[in-house]
């Protein structure tokens, strides 16, 4: 697991790096006015339907039933559904794209009730423009399932990195040949350069299954087991997944009336927050999937406890630590990233601060999608369903709570999304405990010696951050990349070399596995595979 959550996760760093690398291109040519809160809201509508119908209900489902059915009738069996699925969800997504584009300025109004009619009309143009991406992107992540379904996971992970990179080459070639002054125009380009870089993220992966016998071509049979199982699974996983999305949007309708900038603000905080995220839950999750949906099918139920256990303890060695260093290096994180050109020092004081309330709930987001990942494979779709429904309705209270009450502006929004992620994994963990078994006495251990390691590590990053105050360091470019530099490069050292003392094995296992790509020996410990 910890090998191929490791090949995953360099895939989607490259990834998410070039995301960020989109995200500061962003922040120079348009800051976080006006123009940004129009593409940050329109791109949100198809990106959360791309969320909940391609890569989250649909793939999920399909996932699991494909893997079932490839164990259980072979190949070419499995490649009948792959065409099936396809058929079907091609479309299901037209007529989704074709009502969006239809409907575009409704649906704006729904979700930025607080836009001006201006921000309203370019919002509603952006959003007609992107529309299509959720086609592209459906059929990526079905691609996606079918590759790792194989034990292929890393050009899959990877093809997100075409994503940006049409969205950064083509968005931003256009804006300079029609709009260099970067006004309206310019941001309409970038909407374009996004839609093809989803085209792109679907064409990269298209040879690999080609190389695997999938020709995928038009199929229909609603009568086939393996498709009316996927409609079964869908409806109940379309809820459960979609909390992070819905909570998300549910943040855009509050924000839209806080004034410009808050909706940008906050999409700048969560870019980055989705590093750690696309590192370590998904990548854990999507190894997981497949190897949990074939344990669930045998009687004894241990070895398929032992999977959860060891994918959300390799996922608490890995997002905690991240997420204490997130919060401590917040400030000179984020100004060392966006402030330039047309984003200013308050849009970094604001910004740093809501990534501090979304790093809260980082160990959260990350573990959700491991657990439900778990249910899916057990096939308990309704407890995801009624978590994720309670968990939006929980959203919205803490919502108006945190931002009328207590007057935290956008940074009780992306509190509240902490808060209500943390809850939802509780309630998982909680839930499933006791359908197979909780923590072993092992695990409760490792969890305790992890929380000692990140504090060991938060405790010297903040003395290093002290002592860059003391020795008077600007805090310009060069000052605050210091800061993130010295500060994390030290975090990581530290927390790696505190959990090789207390002998933690999902380090152990890390190490092993970085030692195997660098061709040294692998005697460093037993750690766990």
């Amino acid at each position: 697991m910890t090998g191929s959550v490791g090949k995953v996760g360099a895939a989607i760093m490259v990834s998410r790096v070039l995301g960020l690398a989109r995200d500061l291109v962003f922040a120079f040519c348009f800051g976080a006015g006006s123009l940004m809160d129009c593409f940050q809201t329109a791109f949100r509508i198809p990106n959360m339907l791309r969320d909940l119908f391609a890569e989250g209900a649909l793939s999920t489902a399909f996932v699991t039933v494909f893997v079932r059915r490839r164990a259980r009738e072979g190949d070419a069996s499995a490649r009948l559904l792959a065409r099936l699925v396809v058929t079907f969800q091609v479309l299901l997504l037209a007529g989704v794209v074709v009502m969006g584009i239809l409907f575009a300025p409704r649906m704006v109004r729904i979700i930025a009730p607080g836009f001006s009619d201006s921000k309203l009309e370019l919002t509603a143009t952006l959003t007609r423009i992107l529309f299509p991406f959720i086609l592209f992107l459906g059929m990526a992540a079905l691609a996606m399932g079918v590759l790792n379904s194989h034990g292929r996971f890393g050009l899959p992970a990877s093809a997100s990195s075409f994503f940006n990179l049409g969205s950064i080459v083509v968005g931003l070639g256009l804006a300079l040949i029609y709009d260099p002054q970067f006004g309206p125009t310019a941001i309409v380009c970038m909407a374009i350069g996004a839609l093809t870089g989803g085209f792109l993220q679907w064409f990269i992966q298209v040879p690999a299954l080609r190389a695997l016998g999938y020709r995928f071509q038009p199929a229909w049979d609603l009568h086939d087991s393996g498709l009316r199982e996927i409609g079964r699974l869908m409806a109940p996983t379309l809820v459960g997944l979609s909390a992070v999305q819905i909570n998300v949007m549910i943040n855009t309708i509050f924000a839209s009336h806080m004034g410009d900038g808050a909706v940008s603000w906050l999409a700048y905080a969560f870019r980055i927050i989705q590093l750690p995220i696309g590192l370590f839950g998904v990548a854990i999750s999507m190894v997981a999937l497949p190897s949990l949906a074939v344990e669930a099918m045998n009687a004894d139920k241990e070895p398929f406890r032992m999977r959860v256990e060891r994918a959300l303890r390799l996922n608490a060695a890995l997002c905690i630590p991240a997420a204490c260093g997130l919060a401590i290096l917040s400030r000179p994180l984020v100004s060392a990233l966006f402030e330039r050109g047309r984003f200013d020092a308050e849009d970094t004081a604001t910004t740093a601060g809501i990534l501090c309330a979304y790093a809260l709930g980082l160990v959260g987001y990350a573990s959700v999608k491991v657990l439900v990942a778990a249910f899916y494979a057990l096939n308990r779709t309704t407890v995801p369903m009624v978590v994720s429904l309670a968990s939006i309705a929980a959203t919205v209270l803490l919502n108006w709570f945190f931002v009328y009450k207590l007057r935290y502006g956008a940074a009780g929004l992306a509190l509240a999304t902490s808060l209500s992620a943390l809850g939802s994994a509780g309630i998982l963990w909680s839930v499933l405990t006791g359908l197979v078994g909780g923590f072993s006495r092992q695990g409760w251990d490792a969890l305790g010696r992890i929380l000692l390691a990140a504090a060991i590590m938060s405790l010297a990053v903040v003395f290093i951050l002290w002592i860059h105050t003391k020795l008077d360091v600007n805090a310009g470019l060069g000052g605050n990349l210091s800061r993130v530099f010295f500060g994390g490069g030290a975090g990581v050292l530290i927390y790696g070399f505190a959990a090789r003392i207390l002998k933690l094995e999902e380090a152990l296992a890390m190490e092993n596995v970085l030692r195997s790509k660098l061709g040294l020996a692998r005697n460093c410990g037993s750690g766990e595979k």
